[in-house]
Formats: C-alpha cells, structure tokens, sequence
C-alpha cells in the first residue's frame, strides 16, 4: 500500500490530527460483527478510532461533524460489504474519504474487490437505483469512490464469524503496520506552518519529471525542521520511497559520512551492500536513487561535504524525485543542486501570540488577563517558535497573573532577543534534580543516542526519580522523544545547557560539573585540575572522527610490498605500521589514574580510544556509570564501584573481566547494582566471570566474544536478566547446563555461534522468551522443553546446517508470529506447524532437504509470507489455496518446480506472487482469481511458453515482469489489465508481436521489451496515454534466427506521435528503415532519445521543438545524411560513426550542450555553430579528418580550459606532457586544480576483431595511482574507437573533484597503463604524457598574446598546439618520408653495389677455376 505505484496516493497530514482512523461502514451488515472487532482491538493498540456508533438511518444530509471526522483523521478502513452500497450514505462518506487524498484501507468483507471496482455483482442493482434518484455528477463520484478503492489492494475476509475472529488480530497487525509507516510527528501546535506550508507547495510541480530540490534556510530555533517535516508529511503518499534523514549536522559528526550513506542506502534499498568507503557510497546512493521516485529530506545541512556524499547532483535521482533541505547557512545550497530556495523567517505578532497561548494555556487565545503580557513576551523573543514554545511551557503551571509578571520580569533581564537567555528561563523554572538530569542529557549522554530506557537506568542508578523527572523535561518542551524512543534535544536547547557549565568557571574546566570537549578535558587530566565539583566527562579522542579518508591502509601496502619485495627495509617497514596500528587502536590518549582521585562526585564518565594508567585506587568508589569503550587492558583491576549500574567495556581488549584475583566487591560479599554489562566485540574474553554477586543484573552482550567457549553457571541464574546477546561467539561450544532461573528473559539471541550444538534442556523454563535467534549454529534439535515457550514470537534458525527436522511439539508455540529457516537441512515440516494459529511469516529459503510441503500448511490462516526461494520443490501443494490471507508468496528459484496449481485461485488477499528461474511452463486459468495481485515476477523461467487469457483479468496488476521467457505472444485480453503500471519482457527472443488490445494499458507508465524480436508495434501503440519510458532497443550485433526474415519496411506506427507523455525513447537497433514521422514534436515531454543504429535516412525538422529534450542518440546511423536543426535543451548529442553524415545544422543556439560525439564521421565537412558552444565539456572527433581541421581553427582558450575530454587526428603531443609517470609532491602553498593526461592511439583496421567493434570505447587503456607501487585508484580512459588508419590524439582532463586528483598524497605516482584483452587486439599506444595542474597554473584570463611560451596558461599551450598541430604533423610527414626516401635510395644503391661486387667475385672466380683444379691435381 505504500508502494511506488499505488492506485491512490494519499497525501497525509502535516499536522496533529484527532483521530488516527476513521471507521466507514454499513451498520446492518457489519457492526456487531467485523466493525465491532476491528474497533475494539485498534481501541486496545491506543489508536484513536472514530466510528458513528448511531448510524444514519434516515434524513438528506450526512452530519457535519462526520464530515469534520474526516478531515481529521490521518486515515480511514472502509469495511465494504454486500450491501454497502446501498446507502448513499456510505457512499457519500467513502467520496469524501477519497477526495481528501489521504490513506485508505479497504477491507473486503464477503465481497469481490473485481465487483467494487466496476460497481458489478451486489452493487449493480444499487447504482441503477441511485441513478434514478439523484444526479449524474453525483452518482458518478460515488463511482469514482468505488473504483479507486476498489483498485487499492486491501485484506479480502469471507463473511463468516469464525474466521473473522481467528483473522482480526492479523488485520489488526497490518493495518497498524501501515499507519506506523507514517510521517514524521510534527509539534502538537504549528502555529503559522499552514501558510508557509501553502506557499512551498505552490512552489512545488507533483507533476513535473524534474528532479525538485528545495533548500530552506534560516536561523536556529525558527522552526526549519517543523517545516520540513509537515512539507514532508504532505507529500509523504505520493512516493512510495520516502526518507526523512533528522539532525545530518551532529548525526555525520558522530558517525562519521560512511555511516550515514549507509543509512540512507538501506532506507532506499533493502538489498544494497554497504559501503566502507565515500566513493563507494557515492556510487552506490547515484545507483539506488535513480531506481525510484523519492522524496528526501536532508534535515540541518552545515557542511557541503554532507551534500556531496549523500545528494550531490540531481541527476543522481529519478525522475519526478524530490529533495528537501533544511539548513542555518545559504552558502551550503548550491545553485548546480538546488533550484528553489525558501527562507524561514520568525513568526509574525499573531502566530506568535497563539503559539504562546497553545503551550502556556492550551487555547488558542490568551485571556484578556494574560493578553498584554503575551504580546510583550512575543516582542522580547523575537517570534522564534522555539523561545515561544520553551518559555510558553514554562508558564503552563503558572495562572496567577502575578506568576507571569514575575516570569515577564525575569524574561526583561535576559537579553532581549537572545535565544538562549529565554530558554534558561525554563531551565530555571526546574527543581535540582530535574537541572541535573537536563544537564547530564545535554552535555553528556545526547550524543551518544542512548534510548528512553538506558537513560532511565542510568538516572535511576545516580539515585533520582527519573521517569517523574523526564516527564517534567518532556512537557516542558526541553527533550523530546523520537519514534525510536531515542532522545532528541534541539541543538540551541543543548547550547543552552552547555553553555550553563560553561558559566560555572569560565577559566578553569576543573570548577565545572561537566566536561565534554577535548581540549577541557585534556587539559583537566594531563595538568590533574580536577576538582569535588565535576560529575560527568566523555574522553573520546576518537583520530577516524578527524583522519582523513584514506583509500588503502598504510598497513596493507606495507604488507603488499613485503609480499612483493621480501627483504629487511620491507620486513621493518611492516613491522612499524603494525606496532603503529596497534598503538593508535590501543592507545589514543594516555591520562593517569591520579587525575581522577579528587573527583569524589564523579558518577559518569565515558571513555573512548584513550588508556588510563596507575592504580584504580584513585577512581571514584561512587561511579555510577563508566563506559570505557576499546579499553586497552587485558583485565580490570581491583577498585570499588559498588554504586556502579551499567558498565559498558564493547570493543576491549581484556582477557579476563578480572586477573587473578576478582572484583573487590565479589570478595568483599558486597551485592553488586550492576543493571548492564555490554562486553560486545572484547575479542579476547576467553571466559564470562561469576555474576553471582549481580543478582539485578537486566542486560548482558557478549556479542563478538570470539574468544569465548562457555559460560559461567552463574548466568542461569540471573532472575531479573531481560535480555542476553552472545552473537558471534564463535568459540563457544555450551551454555550453562542450569538456565531454569532466566524466568524473565526476553530476548536470547546466539546467532552466529557456529560451534554450539545444543540448547539447554530446560530452555522451556524461560517463560518469558519473546525472541530466540539460533541463525548459523551447529544445533541439530530444539529441546523437547520448548513447548513451553507459549510467549515466544520470534523464532529464527536460519542457516543452521545441522538442523535436519523440527520437534513436532513446535505446534504448542501459539504465540508465534515468525520462524525463519533460511539455508537449513530441514527435510520435512511436522504436520503440528498446523496449530501456529499467529504465524504470520514462514520463510523457508534455500532449504535445499526439503522436497515438500505438508498440507497442514494450509491451516496457517494468518499467514501473510511465506518464503520458499530455492528449495528442492516439485510442485505446490494443492493446500496453497487455503492461506486466505496469504500476501506474497515466493517460489523462486525452485528450478524443480515445472507447475502452479490450480488451487492459488483461492489467495484472494495475495499482492506478489514471485515464479523467477522456475521451470514453469505455463500458468493455470485460475491465476485470474487473484484480484488482489499487484506483482508477477517471471525471470528467466525459460520453459514458460504460454500465458492463460484469463491474465487479463488481474484487474489490480500494476507490475509484471516476464524477462528472458519462450513465450511467443501476449493474451487477447491482455489489455484488459487496466491498472498495469510497470511491463518488462526483456530477453524474450521469442516474442514477435503484441495483442491489438495493447493500446488499452491506458496505466501503463514504464515499458521495457528489449532484445527480442518484434519487428513491428500494433497500431494501437498511440493510445498508450500514460506511457512514460519505452526501452525496446535490440542487440546491436545479435543474430537473427534461422528462420526470421527481415520485413522490407521497418516504421512506428502512424499514431506514435500520440504517446505525449512519453520521456525516453529507446529503439536502438530496430533497423528502422522509414523516415521517423514528421510530427514527432507530439512528444513534447522527451527528454532522451535513442535511435542508434537503425536505417533512416532523414530526421524531422520538428525535433526541434522537443524543448525538454537532453540527451539525443543517432549512433551507427549510416544512412544518416543531414542532421536537422535541434531543440536548444540539448546537453548531449551522439552521431559517432554516422558515415554517411555530410551535414550539420547551425548548432549556435544550443548552449547547454555538454558533450559531443562525431567520432568516424568522415565525409562531415563543417560544424556550423561550433563557437557558440560555451557549455562543451566533451569533444570526439577522432576519425574526423575533414571537420576536425574546420574545429580547430575556432577553439579558443575558454573553450579548452571547459574541455575534460577531446579527440581528434593527429600523431603529436606536446612536448611539455610526454612524462608517462609523474610523482605527485605536494607544494607547500599550492594546492593541485587537476590532472591532464595525453595519448596518442592508432588502430590496425586490418586486424579483424569482433569483440573491439562491438564496444564503443576503449576500455582497456587506463590511468591509475601508486601508492609504494601499490595501486591505489584506478579509471578507464574510455576513449572511442577510430576507424581509420590513422593515428589519434586523446586529451583527457581530470578536475580537482575527481578521484584521481582528490585522492593523492606527497609521494604517489600516476601512470597511463594499458590492460590485456580481446577488445585491444590490433590497437596500438604510440604516446602518453601527464601533466600535473597547480594552483595559478590555468587561472588567468586575460589575453596572452605577448607572454613568453613558459609564462603562458595550460588551456592557452593546449589551444596553440592544437592549431598548429596540422601543420606540425605535415612537416614531420613531409619531412620524414624525404628521410625515408633518402635511406630507401641509399639503400638500393648499397644493394646495387654488392650485387655488382658479387658478379665481379663470380667471374674472377670462373676464370681462376681451372688452374686451381690442375695444381690441386698435381
């Protein structure tokens, strides 16, 4: 219901409303039975549910204050009935419900969701009815009602009260579901948002397909985020992608940028990897984004750097996306990026007043009593929400006039308009205990993002009344608590704090209560000036917070090179980053154990990447919280934290909790009040210690003790411990035998402990097992005892490889809602799984054992997904048909399977239905039961040959997907699929034609049918009125099939022209031999067309008024004669390798024009326009002898300095960049601008090579840095193929923004190398030159016409080279060949001599022969 393509996007509140769910129903038919239920437990989940418990029975009008109901409601259920439809009452409520475009979810209660759409079956009778008594218009907005809800896929329940009863939890769970998945939660009362709020929404086309990014500024407190989050909330139903990302600013300092593109990747993509690194994440989030439509918001921006690793261009997103920025500084919102701009500025005199009023006296209007004193109040603050909000909570307990004249002095005192003078008034306003919890939130423990409950312990364990306390600070506006019931506090409200220790001792930290920033607590520790007042301190001198990103590790390169080049300076060189990493992870910073003795008031202390060294003697005995996180020693050594409640030791490098002797307060027998022990990641724990003296111990993690092979018995005896985390422990082998006390244990998770192979034998006694996840253990059987786990939801085992069956006891885990058994040996399900009557997920993925599934399966009726990716099933049991409520079913994968029963014509809720890389041949005539289905997934079964006809009648389809398929033909009625959004038939090279009912998919948006072998489009193609992208290009060097026989003439059909939502256009390789039609200019909305390698000769002329249009492809058209004039949107054109192309039209009007490609376009004369091209960033020419000559002479220096890529004829290359590998050294006060590298290619046309001609650049010739020989970074050239004989030049230049010049440090090498493959046979590199780019290097603008070669700019070298490089290689030609004919002379005549000499030898020897021959004799 949230997906990208819901037929009803709703737009949800910005504000608070009301009510959460408005109730519609046909109260005969339904409210003592479904509606009752359903109100009953929403009532029971705290959701505010509005239901007419009167009904309308009679009268004309519905009552207003239902109408009022509506509008305030975030949402609505309509329970549609048989008879439903008979009251035009009903009928009114359900088109006043649509119109106000927020979410619906129908429940088909006895109904056909078919017949709701089309008003058919029970409600035919009651239309004809209606329109007999009341008007057309009327009538047909209940029709429109009916049909749109009909077509949201909703839950489908037969009208029989045994299986409502059984089912109503479910629905309750999923409706709940779907209004968690809601906006975010703005303030009780945004006063004055409304208006702002109508404005940005003027200022924002939904039904644009530009990428809108809207960037809203303005001071703190003014209330940016609350706009944000109600523009957010408006806009929330129209993307089925949506992510609001809160607090960038502080969330990228904390965690770093990696962290937050991971973040944003898994909001976006579920099954994306993530990245350890900002270029992979870069590349990663422009992958993900252009996937979708998604609205985003990017909530306090301060720093560019966080823009340009999560949002750094719009073209990174899809089409029709929105981004949202909110930020103190104008600066950070780039023109390049963002293309609207709002400033939020204070409230004006009367929004002010109500919002005070709201938050000081719950009205909306201040008493005459208090009206003069608000007024005055709104005048010292500013009309800055949050002061008004802070200050107006602070006055909610006060009703004496004279309490208000006492808070309105105070406010005269403070600073007039200083924000945070009013927000201390608050502060103040607070008793001593309340102060202290604030303070200890805002300076210490908000950015470490602790949730509700650890904060609560914590205070709990310093002895105050927290829960009483928090609530004080909640309801007076100073914390707030987010969804995830982690704190949050306004950055200006945590100054405020802040700022309140700092004026404890302006000079000396060591008077202060608490200390936060490095250089404070530096100084306090290392000069040992700490005193009795400090309370709490956080130590994180964390270098990856500061360090520089760095690509490859010092470390790895040293062991690269000493793998390499064994020898001493290697072996010591390796050695030294080892022991340097050791001592940066170990180290950090070391403070002494004595600096902390004369805080006797210390309860907090966080410690991170920092050593203490001396004796524990000196550390506080009262520390109430210590969190010591990569603790550098291997065991704790011997002092008194008797008042200690939560020590966090993650990420340590102990051994031992203790050494040889244990904890004093073991031995001293003083009973520990120790509440959480978090040892995750200590990877040398070998054992856990005695927890016998911590009986109240809640929390224990020994996550990531890989060290770790058992488990003291002590924690089986933890009768208050809640939750139990030992996730990769890969060592460990057992559990304590006893676990019998661990009755209130929640949550036990043992993931990843791949040696453990049983569970203990009483595991059942822990009664309160909500969570147990087994996932990657050695277990071969769950314990008999486990029937007893009755509370137990979530039971996870998945790649448990030695699990071969289940216990059929499993049955007795009624409240189960989960079991996961991914990649396990599992051979069969026992037939108990029947009684898992709240199973609401059963994935079974990759069970390779298990070849069936029992037909008690078919007695889960609330299961809604069930996984059965890559088992060894033949078939579907027939039982399938019995999940009613079943949402998505999976089989993919499951190669065996070569048939769908008939049976899933039951699965009358299910929306997905996934049958990728089965061995299907076709599918059953009942799959056109399933009138809820949104998604068909067929990949790769490529057995399928057929669909039934009665797919047509999947009336709630909106995505099907058949790719790489030997079906032939789509069904006659296929176009009867009238909410189809998204069809792909990729790869199906069977295909050859398309019903004439296609034009029908008047839905259709998104049509991608590439690589097979239509040939022609029905002539209803034109009527596909929504039709936004088309990709139907073909395999540009595929082989017919024997039997094809290529149509004489090729065109699109007539009525093409009509598609006039159309935006991109691929028909790349259709050997499209007519003219494309005259009036394309139809397709006005085009933004990238695709017409490579087809057969047309002509162009329209009319292309030019496509004035959306930004990317035109015409590569391989060598028929292509005369380019026509082009429409002056253009960023990119590609004629490359159009032989036959003469002509050019004047291209001076299109100056967004970024790159061009005229690449082996040899009879090309001119390129008219050519100057006017101010925008070119890339040029190709190469193999453009002609027109190259004409270019030459009209580049400039401007033109070339704009220029990263440029190709064209020529054999030379400058002579200052003929280094092929330049070592980068740093300047001490310049700073690189860039990198331009050089190459000369010529290409053996003689050299047959299949592979090269099918690629469109050279891939294989690369740069790349070396960093101590090893690489570092490396980017291939991507230079176009020539093809001529003759040699070509290659100019490629790299801006500072790019990798290969941001990546470099003092020492590193760049080299042009070329690879080894099939695609650069016959291609030869004859030159390459680097040239590093500095500051001032390329800078001056002015003319250059009387400076010295060595004075002149690098564009200005790069332009007077290239227009004397003609007459240079004619010189050399020239005077090389005189050369050659000189040598090829010489050289005969030395050839002729030795012949001669050899007829002279000849002869002499002839006549001296005889002579010889006699003297020999005698």
């Amino acid at each position: 219901m949230s997906s990208e393509t819901d037929v009803t996007p709703f737009s949800s509140p910005p504000l608070r409303l009301r009510w959460d769910v408005f109730l519609s129903f046909r109260g005969e038919d339904t409210r003592d039975t479904i509606t009752q239920d359903l109100y009953s437990a929403l009532s029971a989940r705290n959701v505010r549910v509005f239901i007419d418990n009167d009904g309308l029975t009679q009268g004309d009008s519905l009552d207003p204050t239902l109408f009022e109901a509506i509008k305030d409601s975030a949402a609505s259920i309509a329970v549609i009935s048989v008879r439903y439809a008979s009251s035009r009452w009903c009928l009114e409520e359900l088109a006043r419900i649509c119109e106000g475009g927020r979410l619906v979810l129908p429940v088909f209660y006895g109904v056909d969701p078919s017949d709701v759409r089309r008003q058919t079956g029970p409600f035919a009778g009651d239309f004809r009815k209606h329109e007999g008594m009341y008007s057309s218009e009327m009538v047909g907005r209940w029709r429109n009602a009916m049909k749109r809800v009909g077509a949201i896929s909703g839950w489908v329940l037969q009208a029989e009260t045994l299986v409502n009863k059984k089912a109503i939890e479910t629905l309750v769970n999923r409706i709940l579901a779907e209004l968690r998945n809601s906006p975010e939660v703005v303030a009780p009362c945004a006063v004055g948002v409304e208006p702002r709020l109508e404005t940005l929404w003027k200022m924002i086309d939904l039904k644009s397909t530009e990428v809108q990014v809207l960037g809203l500024f303005g001071m703190g407190g003014v209330g940016k985020t609350t706009l944000a989050k109600a523009l957010y909330n408006k806009l929330f139903g129209y993307f089925g992608c949506r992510v609001f990302m809160s607090d960038v600013r502080e969330t990228s300092d904390r965690i770093g940028l990696v962290a937050l593109q991971n973040m944003l990747i898994h909001h976006i993509s579920k099954s994306a990897k993530p990245v350890s690194d900002e270029k992979a994440g870069r590349k990663t989030l422009k992958s993900v984004l252009r996937e979708m439509k998604v609205l985003l918001v990017l909530d306090d921006i301060d720093d560019l750097r966080q823009l340009k690793a999560l949002a750094a261009r719009r073209k990174w997103f899809h089409e029709g996306s929105i981004l949202i920025i909110s930020t103190r500084d104008r600066e950070v919102l780039p023109a390049y990026l963002v293309n609207k701009r709002y400033e939020v500025r204070e409230l004006d005199s009367s929004d002010s007043i109500k919002l005070l009023s709201y938050h000081a006296l719950r009205r909306d209007q201040p008493t005459e009593t208090f009206l003069d004193k608000a007024k005055e109040i709104v005048s010292l603050t500013g009309g800055l929400p949050l002061a008004l909000e802070v200050f107006g909570s602070f006055l909610f307990d006060m009703r004496k006039e004279k309490d208000w004249e006492d808070a309105l002095e105070k406010l005269r005192q403070a600073s007039p308009r200083r924000l945070l003078d009013v927000l201390k008034l608050s502060f103040d306003g607070l008793d001593k205990q309340e102060q202290c919890i604030f303070l200890d939130i805002a300076c210490l423990l908000q950015t470490l993002r602790l949730t509700k409950d650890d904060i609560v312990d914590i205070m709990r364990g310093c002895g105050f009344g927290a829960e009483s306390a928090i609530k004080v600070l909640i309801a007076r506006s100073l914390i707030k608590v987010d969804v995830d019931n982690t704190f949050w506090i306004h950055d200006q409200i945590k100054d405020m704090g802040r700022q309140i220790i700092l004026s404890e001792n302006l000079v000396d930290p060591g008077m202060r209560s608490r200390l936060w920033d490095h250089n404070d607590v530096q100084g306090v520790l290392l000069n040992r000036k700490g005193t009795r007042n400090i309370q709490g301190i956080t130590l994180d001198f964390d270098k990856r917070q500061f360090k520089k990103n760095v690509v490859v590790s010092d470390l790895s390169i040293a062991w690269y090179n000493l793998q390499n080049s064994p020898g001493v300076v290697s072996k010591l060189r390796y050695f030294l980053e080892v022991f340097k990493t050791y001592y940066e992870h170990d180290g950090g910073m070391v403070f002494f154990t004595k600096s902390f003795e004369p805080m006797i008031n210390l309860r907090l202390l966080y410690i991170s990447n920092s050593t203490l060294k001396g004796s524990f003697k000196h550390f506080p005995a009262e520390l109430k919280w210590l969190q010591w996180r990569k603790c550098p020693l291997d065991y704790l050594p011997s002092f008194y934290p008797r008042e200690l409640t939560v020590l966090d030791l993650a990420e340590s490098k102990l051994k031992n909790l203790w050494g040889q002797q244990r904890w004093s307060w073991y031995n001293k027998k003083v009973e520990g009040k120790l509440m959480v022990l978090n040892l995750d990641s200590c990877c040398y724990l070998t054992a856990v210690p005695d927890l016998s003296g911590h009986p109240n111990l809640e929390k224990l993690i020994l996550e990531g003790c890989i060290e770790l092979t058992r488990v003291h018995e002590s924690v089986g005896d933890l009768k208050k411990l809640l939750y139990l985390n030992m996730r990769r422990c890969e060592n460990l082998v057992e559990l304590p035998r006893e676990v019998s006390g661990l009755k209130c244990l929640k949550t036990l998770v043992l993931s990843k402990c791949s040696k453990l192979k049983e569970l203990p034998q009483d595991l059942g006694n822990m009664t309160s097992l909500v969570e147990l996840l087994l996932d990657r253990t050695a277990i071969e059987k769950l314990p008999e005892s486990i029937f007893r786990l009755t509370k137990l939801e979530i039971l996870s085992m998945m790649d448990c490889r030695s699990l071969k069956q289940l216990p059929f006891c499993i049955g007795k885990l009624v409240s189960l809602r989960k079991l996961l058994l991914n990649d396990s040996s599992v051979e069969y399900l026992p037939d108990s799984v029947k009684t898992l009557g709240n199973l609401e997920e059963l994935s079974l993925m990759r069970c390779k054992s298990l070849t069936a599934i029992p037909d008690s399966v078919g007695d889960l009726k609330s299961l809604s997904n069930f996984w059965l990716n890559g088992c060894s099933l033949t078939e579907m049991p027939d039982c399938i048909g019995s999940l009613y409520y079943l949402r998505v079913l999976s089989v993919s994968d499951c190669h065996n399977l070569n048939a769908v029963p008939i049976s899933i014509g039951k699965l009358a809720s299910i929306t997905e239905l996934q049958l990728d890389k089965t061995s299907i041949v076709d599918l059953p005539d009942e799959i056109g039961s399933l009138k809820s289905l949104q998604k068909l997934e067929m990949r790769y079964c490529k057995s399928l040959k057929s669909l039934p006809e009665t797919l047509g009648e999947l009336l709630s389809l909106q995505t099907l997907i058949i790719v790489d398929a030997a079906i032939e033909k789509l069904p006659e009625k296929f176009g009867q699929l009238e909410n189809l959004i998204t069809l792909r038939l990729n790869n199906c090279k069977l295909l050859r034609s398309l019903p004439s009912s296609f034009g029908n998919l008047k839905s259709l948006c998104h049509l991608h049918m590439v690589h097979n072998e239509l040939r022609s489009l029905p002539e209803t193609f034109g009527m596909l009125s929504s039709l936004m992208v088309l990709e139907m290009g073909k395999k540009m060097w595929a082989e017919a099939p024997l039997d094809y026989q290529e149509p004489a003439v090729i065109a699109l059909p007539l009525n093409f022209s009509n598609l006039s939502m159309l935006k991109e256009f691929n028909a790349c390789a259709w050997k499209i031999t007519e003219d494309i039609p005259n009036d394309f200019e139809k397709l006005s909305l085009l933004k990238e067309l695709k017409l490579g390698h087809n057969d047309f000769c002509h162009l329209p002329s009319s292309l030019r008024e496509l004035h959306f249009l930004e990317k035109l492809d015409l590569a391989h058209c060598k028929r292509l004669r005369v380019l026509p004039p082009l429409p002056s949107s253009l960023t990119e054109l590609n004629a490359a390798n159009c032989i036959a192309l003469e002509t050019i039209s004047d291209l001076s009007e299109l100056e967004h024009l970024e790159e061009l490609h005229l690449s082996n376009c040899e009879k090309l004369v001119d390129i008219p326009g050519f100057e006017c091209l101010k925008s070119l960033t890339r040029l190709h020419m190469c193999g453009c002898r002609l027109s190259s000559l004409a270019v030459k002479e009209k580049l400039n220096k401007t033109e070339v300095r704009n220029f990263r890529n440029l190709s064209m004829p020529g054999s030379n290359l400058p002579q200052w960049l003929t280094q092929k590998v330049v070592r980068f050294s740093e300047h001490k006060n310049l700073v690189i601008r860039g990198i331009i590298i050089g190459i000369v290619v010529s290409v053996d046309q003689d050299e047959q090579n299949d592979t090269r001609d099918q690629f469109p650049v050279l891939y294989g010739i690369k740069a790349r840095i070396l960093r101590t020989n090893m690489p570092v970074f490396t980017t291939a050239m991507k230079l176009e193929i020539p093809k001529t004989h003759e040699d070509q030049i290659y100019l490629c230049r790299y801006t500072h923004h790019t990798p290969l010049v941001s990546l470099l440090e003092d020492g590193d090498v760049v080299e042009v190398f070329v690879t080894e493959g099939p695609y650069l046979k016959g291609v030869t590199v004859k030159k390459s030159g680097i040239y590093l780019i500095f500051e001032n290097d390329d800078d001056y603008d002015e003319d250059e016409g009387s400076l010295d070669e060595a004075q002149l700019s690098v564009s200005e070298k790069i332009t007077k080279f290239i227009h004397s490089s003609e007459l240079d290689n004619a010189t050399n030609s020239s005077s090389e060949a005189q050369k050659i004919m000189q040598e090829t002379s010489s050289h005969r005549n030395m050839i002729f001599g030795i012949f001669l000499l050899s007829c002279f030898m000849v002869l002499i020897s002839w006549l001296v022969l005889p002579w010889s021959l006699e003297d020999a004799l005698v």
